[in-house]
């Protein structure tokens, strides 16, 4: 039942971003308070698990939740062009969590 009231705040907030956009209107507002509902469901979700005994600092399944979520988030934020460092940085963090800083930057690191 709470899942279903979830993915409706979701795709309420999905329909105001389209409606807005179809007529011209500013989506700033609609664009921010889905980026904080994602950030909410992903420290709820964050919580969930290490309740349940899982090591969310190693765990690969946890890590991939974690950087889709966070891009998700920042593909929402430069639709506004609010800045997106602070997600680039959480992606990089479990990125390097998960592959150890040596590897980040063979796999990930400027070229």
């Amino acid at each position: 039942m709470a899942e279903d009231k979830e993915t409706q705040i979701i795709q309420d907030l999905e329909n105001k971003i389209k409606q807005a956009e179809l007529n011209n209107e500013p989506i700033e507002e609609f664009v921010l308070q889905e980026a904080e509902w994602l950030q909410a469901q992903l420290d709820l979700f964050l919580q969930a698990e290490k309740s349940k005994g899982k090591d969310i600092s190693t765990d690969i399944d946890i890590a991939e939740i974690e950087i889709r979520q966070y891009a998700a988030i920042k593909q929402l934020l430069e639709k506004i062009n609010k800045p997106t460092e602070k997600y680039d940085n959480k992606i990089k963090e479990i990125q390097c969590r998960i592959f150890g800083e040596e590897n980040y930057e063979i796999f990930f690191g400027e070229q």
